[in-house]
């Protein structure tokens, strides 16, 4: 462990090694979506191999079960097909074409601890695969209207981030009424939004924490900025504040949407 720098929960066993986390994770939406489309290709294989081996056997016990269980296989492969899609047309068109079950709405992010491991197997790295998945995750986000109360809204800071930035957005919570913390990593996080039941949460941290954290709090909306670390992860890492603000001003709404649209630029 680095001496200079306390590490935060997702970085623990990290070896000290800058090299390997200073090259440029900035990535777009397609590195994940790809992922995804590869993951279900996989899974379609993977179970229709599983189904060949079985179906004599299975044909043997009962034919109409058989049949049943083919419907079920080309349903779920359906199924995934389907959320992907939707996924990427709400994306593309900016409207929330997500179908809702029981409150409850279905994307492919479903898919990411599958996805993290396709990744690693093929050399990409953890943190590439989570910019691109927090792009997507913001773009369904932004895909919905959200009106929500001021003092609903969370914003959760890393306690790696300098100084001067921090004292940039504790003005821009106070200018909104926001709520505001610091936390040292995503176990308080959790804690804190269990506490406060926010509405709506803007979180500043690495990747790692940001895609544990997004996929943990599932039944609020969440707006995941990654932080840039020049010195490596948990020490004097840095933001653009002002994306913080523009998601601010997205969660409160049309009369506080700037008129450039800006706050679109952390998702590109």
């Amino acid at each position: 462990m680095p001496k200079d720098r306390k590490l935060g929960d997702e970085w623990i066993e990290w070896d000290g090694n800058l090299a390997a986390t200073e090259m440029n994770v900035e990535t777009g939406k397609r590195l994940f979506l790809g992922l995804s489309i590869l993951s279900i290709l996989l899974l379609t294989l993977a179970i229709w191999f599983i189904w060949y081996l079985i179906k004599p056997r299975v044909v043997q016990i009962n034919s109409n079960f058989a049949y049943f269980t083919k419907l079920v296989i080309l349903g779920l492969i359906a199924f995934l097909l389907f959320v992907f899609l939707q996924t990427v047309l709400s994306i593309i068109f900016h409207r929330n074409l997500m179908v809702r079950i029981r409150n409850k709405s279905f994307s492919i992010t479903f898919l990411t601890p599958l996805i993290l491991i396709l990744g690693k197997k093929i050399g990409i790295s953890y943190d590439r695969i989570g910019n691109s998945f927090i792009k997507v995750s913001n773009s369904l986000i932004l895909a919905t209207r959200w009106k929500i109360s001021k003092s609903k809204i969370l914003i959760l800071l890393p306690r790696c981030l300098r100084r001067p930035i921090q004292k940039q957005i504790i003005s821009i919570a106070n200018k909104y009424q926001c709520l505001i913390y610091t936390v040292p990593g995503g176990e308080l996080a959790r804690k804190i939004i269990a506490e406060q039941k926010p509405c709506a949460v803007i979180g500043v941290a690495c990747e790692r924490d940001l895609v544990s954290g997004i996929r943990d709090v599932h039944h609020i909306p969440v707006i995941g900025i990654p932080n840039q670390r020049p010195e490596g992860p948990c020490k004097n890492t840095t933001v653009d504040y002002q994306k913080i603000e523009d998601a601010v001003r997205f969660f409160l709404g049309s009369k506080f949407q700037l008129s450039s649209k800006k706050y679109l630029q952390f998702t590109d």
